[in-house]
């Protein structure tokens, strides 16, 4: 587990002081899009840290053009998801650790309502949590991308395709803990941070969120929050070498729940997952011999090795 941050300074802020972190690879249009909707926060935010893993022109050219303050890393190397959280995280604490109060973890192709931030905030103070997510709808305005929540009745009712409405409607616009989240939108307070540590920069993709937000509720709560209301946009049309990529991630996913599932001791609440998520990559990729091996393996290195995919 990441040290804990102990020699960052306590802080007591109002309003909040809320600094997003958003990793990027060879996304400027989408970097856009997720800046723009940030400006457009009816909360302010304080700062973005844009972390750019392909050192991209046209990317650092929108960071320029943005309205509020951003500061533009781009590493000497490809540090994947993980990594380049852990850099953004580590530079927001060099440039804000006397004042932020909350981190935003964004995916680089997420939108956000101008209401999503308050509603965030509101929902931790009264809550009393350490971390919140937002619902998440495609871009047909249908729900999708759900947590793991606690209540059995509305996770499995998330699975249905429904507007934000027809959710509402029947499982209500209360907070919802949950056990883990992805890091489309995850706010997270000051005090995680400091108990708990930063991104681990070993996961390469597919689990840092994961792993993170596990590490956060082992500990505290997290509250789903289905008022609050993030786009996540739709990923470019698959080509032959998108659909490789695709491939390796989705392996990568695979090993690190098994390495976070059955390594971590936060982790062993997911341990059920591990047979259903093997079966899901199985019937993707279809049952022949190369893939049943790629996912031997990949679970091979993750639970017994005990290797998180990107670890050297």
């Amino acid at each position: 587990m990441p040290a804990p941050m102990e020699s960052i300074p306590s802080v007591k802020a109002d309003p909040p002081c809320v600094v997003a972190i958003v990793p990027t690879f060879g996304r400027p249009a989408e970097v856009e899009k997720l800046l723009r909707s940030v400006e457009a926060s009816l909360q302010p935010v304080h700062a973005v840290i844009l972390v750019d893993n392909g050192n991209d022109p046209k990317t650092r050219e929108v960071a320029g053009r943005c309205a509020i303050q951003v500061e533009y890393l781009a590493p000497e190397e490809n540090l994947g998801c993980g990594g380049g959280l852990n850099l953004g995280e580590r530079k927001a604490l060099e440039l804000f650790s006397d004042r932020f109060t909350h981190f935003w973890i964004l995916d680089d192709d997420a939108v956000i309502s101008p209401a999503c931030l308050g509603l965030l905030l509101e929902a931790i103070g009264a809550e009393h949590a350490k971390a919140a997510c937002p619902l998440v709808v495609d871009q047909q305005g249908l729900v999708g991308w759900p947590p793991g929540l606690l209540d059995m009745r509305t996770r499995v009712g998330m699975k249905r395709k429904q507007t934000p409405e027809q959710f509402r409607e029947t499982y209500g616009d209360k907070p919802l803990p949950f056990s883990w989240a992805q890091g489309i939108a995850l706010l997270v307070t000051r005090q995680a941070i400091l108990e708990l540590g930063l991104h681990r920069n070993d996961y390469w993709v597919r689990g840092e969120d994961l792993e993170f937000s596990l590490r956060i509720t082992h500990r505290s709560q997290g509250v789903f929050v289905p008022r609050a209301m993030v786009e996540h946009l739709t990923p470019t049309v698959a080509t032959q070498s998108s659909s490789s990529r695709e491939y390796q991630k989705h392996l990568a996913m695979l090993q690190n729940i098994a390495y976070t599932s059955l390594r971590l001791r936060h982790g062993l609440r997911i341990f059920w997952t591990v047979p259903s998520n093997w079966l899901r990559f199985m019937h993707t990729w279809h049952w022949r011999p190369k893939v049943l091996w790629d996912a031997l393996t990949a679970f091979w290195a993750g639970a017994i090795r005990g290797k998180p995919a990107g670890a050297r």
